[in-house]
């Protein structure tokens, strides 16, 4: 089940109007396993999220203006800021996962030295890297909103939080 978190306008970062879904523990099994990273990328890929990789998330602040963005912790835990400088700090351990929509700030604070992600884009979007820029930022913005939810939820992939909170938000 997926917790939301919503994450307000913060210049030069647009965030979004559709909330940050969180789904704790959500892969954890997946996490546990042995080969988690690819695992977790072809469980992603089957839920429509593609364009995978492993990694971590980087330490500024920063956000796509392009695509939607899910994160699954595999290792470790860490803090990650949404939303820009002075917002809330969320907690991300291994078997979590963040959908983040467009738009949306985030900043790794700190973390364990294991700590490892999967990210991945709906239909394997290439994102783009903004990191605030001001020059563009009412374009970004109309940009942002004229994108759609994504087809399947990346954890319960017909169901869950992409159409339980996302959907209202969608004018049809």
């Amino acid at each position: 089940m997926a917790k939301v978190f919503d994450i307000k306008e913060n210049k030069p970062y647009p965030n979004s109007s559709l909330p940050v879904l969180f789904y704790p523990e959500a892969v954890k099994e997946l996490a546990n396993s042995k080969n988690n990273g690819e695992e977790v990328q072809l469980f992603l890929e089957k839920n429509g999220y593609t364009n995978g990789w492993i990694g971590g998330i980087f330490t500024y602040h920063h956000f796509h203006s392009n695509t939607h963005e899910v994160l699954v912790c595999i290792s470790g835990e860490a803090q990650v800021q949404l939303g820009g400088p002075d917002r809330e700090i969320y907690p991300f351990k291994m078997g979590d996962a963040l959908l983040l929509p467009a738009g949306v700030a985030h900043k790794l604070i700190k973390a364990t030295d294991d700590f490892q992600i999967v990210g991945a884009y709906p239909e394997g979007k290439e994102p783009d890297m903004q990191k605030g820029d001001t020059n563009n930022y009412e374009e970004m913005k109309i940009n942002i909103s004229r994108l759609g939810i994504p087809e399947y939820d990346p954890i319960e992939k017909t169901q869950g939080g992409v159409f339980e909170y996302w959907d209202k938000f969608m004018i049809n």
